[in-house]
């Protein structure tokens, strides 16, 4: 599948969509769409839901930092 972003009206599937709105299409459609002016790649990689959760990407953790003091010996 690729990612696109599309950059004119279309109807995709029976459903109409708007520019900035993505859609993911198999590689001969997503040629068609861009040759024809009407989307380009999607740069942002999309966030894959996480199984379980409520379709939300969850945030990656930051390593927690902590400052030691040094022995004065």
């Amino acid at each position: 599948m690729t990612s696109l972003v599309l950059i004119r009206p279309h109807t995709h599937a029976g459903k109409p969509l708007q520019p900035g709105e993505r859609l993911e299409v198999e590689g001969g459609t997503a040629d068609w769409l861009i040759a024809n002016g009407i989307a380009r790649h999607d740069h942002q990689p999309t966030p894959v839901p996480q199984p379980g959760g409520d379709g939300t990407p969850i945030e990656p953790i930051r390593p927690i930092t902590t400052q030691r003091k040094e022995s004065k010996s």
